[in-house]
């Protein structure tokens, strides 16, 4: 599902071909054979060129980003596709064709978060959406700090859930080597455990002691949640492992209770399903990832940076809730959210630079 703004695109559509639409009214009026309107990515990116000049214009702040001050009248048709494509169909898609290259590191916040606000806005809100992740810019490869989060790291990264309902990820530079993402559907891997191993579905919706506070901290801080959720007809994963066992860096506090035989076993087997049904996402200079995050998990194998530092890879991330369509969070899982979307929106700031960031146990960066 890596194409030109779209789900999946004939390759004729990349020149527009079929996707020309007209009408009897317009055909009296052009000339024969003219369309009515041209698709085309040519025309997709120029539009969102003209946003881009049109926000920057009008200077406002970067959380006022949002359909109404960074119009894309052609695409709101499909950015309403893409939309239920993440909550009701296969729950990712992929964006391409931008080309940060041309753009400044502004300019690159601008587009991202301008586009994402047209899958996440709820119609009562006038800023981008009704709370948002802060946005983070990722550069990898970093190695000095041992208590950086793994995603800052060359490392490969297992398959997990973040903390937010949609990932959306910003590749603004590729890797020499490596780098790939993986997902993997938690109904699939669902499904196979409800078939065959129906013991460990006890065990991961069974509450599991995860930390929360970081490792020596006096008080230490814990919560008993599920992995699997069944709630409101919908299969919700929370599946954060780093606050289960800990890290190499960074293990579990001793004085809390070690996982169970039992569950070590489910994380192995949930692990191997997840790596069997995986697919792997192209990433290409430019391509917006987008995937439901209670739905799917994510992985992201080892990489290798460019040695004269000219190659080196970027991703900027945003964490977002739709509320019209978005999925029903448990009630254990809402103070969580509440970190995320619970704020004003003005308290946002955007980072249009690579930075580096520690990380904790609970998944707050």
């Amino acid at each position: 599902m890596a194409d030109v703004f779209g789900l999946s695109v004939d390759p004729q559509a990349l020149l527009g071909l079929p996707g020309c639409h007209e009408s009897h009214k317009s055909r009296a009026e052009l000339p024969n054979g003219f369309p009515a309107t041209l698709v085309s990515p040519l025309a997709d990116v120029a539009e969102i060129s003209t946003a881009i000049a049109g926000f920057k214009k009008s200077e406002p702040e970067l959380y006022q980003l949002s359909p109404e001050t960074f119009p894309l009248p052609g695409l709101v048709e499909r950015f309403a596709a893409y939309k239920s494509c993440l909550h009701e169909g296969p729950g990712f898609f992929t964006i391409r064709g931008l080309t940060p290259g041309k753009r400044d590191a502004r300019e690159n916040v601008i587009v991202h978060a301008g586009i994402a606000s047209y899958l996440a806005t709820s119609g009562r809100c006038s800023s981008i959406f009704p709370g948002r992740k802060l946005m983070r810019s990722d550069v990898s490869n970093i190695r000095e700090d041992p208590f950086l989060a793994p995603g800052n790291q060359s490392i490969g990264v297992g398959f997990h859930s973040d903390n937010g309902d949609n990932v959306s990820l910003y590749c603004r530079q590729v890797a020499t080597s490596g780098g790939d993402l993986y997902l993997s559907s938690t109904w699939t891997i669902y499904n196979e455990l409800a078939t065959h191993r129906k013991d460990v579905v006890r065990v991961l919706a069974e509450p599991w002691l995860s930390q929360i506070s970081r490792l020596g901290d006096d008080d230490l801080k814990s919560k008993n949640v599920p992995l699997f959720n069944f709630h409101d007809g919908k299969l919700v994963v929370d599946y954060q492992k780093r606050p289960l066992r800990g890290t190499k860096e960074e293990p579990r506090d001793p004085r809390l209770k070690l996982l169970t035989f039992q569950q070590q076993e489910a994380l192995s087997v949930v692990d191997k399903l997840a790596f069997e049904n995986a697919i792997s996402v192209d990433q290409q200079v430019g391509d917006i990832n987008f995937f439901n995050n209670l739905a799917l998990l994510h992985a992201r194998s080892p990489f290798v940076d460019g040695e004269d530092g000219q190659v080196r890879r970027h991703l900027t991330r945003l964490i977002f809730r739709d509320e019209a369509e978005g999925w029903s969070i448990p009630e254990h899982m809402k103070a969580d959210w509440a970190k995320y979307y619970e704020h004003d929106s003005s308290a946002e700031t955007f980072r249009e630079e690579p930075c580096r960031w520690a990380w904790s146990l609970n998944g707050q960066d």
